[in-house]
């Protein structure tokens, strides 16, 4: 097996895994909005912000640097492949919206939903989970974008 079979099969898994994150938070979201009981809200929350925390990032982060290595076994390089540039762009995209929205979000839904089971306010919370939702939709619209960029790769 070559090393380009290794680096592809890499990107492929975190792919898929990313994605599991996505589908686990959007899911989880949807049963939280479906009950007015705070506890059970507070647990669905946790769920999406520990997903998004340390799968969601991280496996983001690893389909990048294994996106990258496969690309550059199959000989694209950045200052002569326009498409390769195009991919770094969604990517770093999509990292910027993981890390400086939709993470702070899922852990700011996952306290104020604690608090509030508590007997606390829930201050915010409307605009926080609009904010989120925008965010994973942001992120489901990149990966598409990824994908795309993934299987319909050009040449100039």
């Amino acid at each position: 097996m070559s090393l380009a079979s290794v680096w592809r099969f890499l990107h492929l898994f975190f792919s898929f895994a990313f994605v599991s994150t996505l589908v686990v938070a959007q899911w989880n979201s949807r049963a939280a909005s479906a009950t007015s009981d705070w506890g059970q809200r507070a647990v669905l929350f946790n769920v999406i912000h520990l997903s998004t925390r340390g799968m969601g990032l991280g496996t983001l982060v690893l389909l990048g640097v294994f996106g990258h290595l496969t690309a550059a076994t199959l000989g694209y390089r950045m200052g002569t492949d326009p498409w390769l540039i195009w991919v770094t762009g969604t990517w770093l995209a999509a990292l910027g919206v993981m890390a400086f929205v939709a993470r702070p979000a899922a852990g700011r839904l996952a306290a104020l939903s604690s608090a509030a089971a508590k007997g606390g306010d829930a201050e915010n919370f409307d605009a926080t989970f609009k904010r989120w939702r925008l965010a994973n939709g942001t992120m489901s619209l990149l990966y598409l974008a990824l994908l795309a960029l993934m299987v319909f790769r050009w040449r100039p």
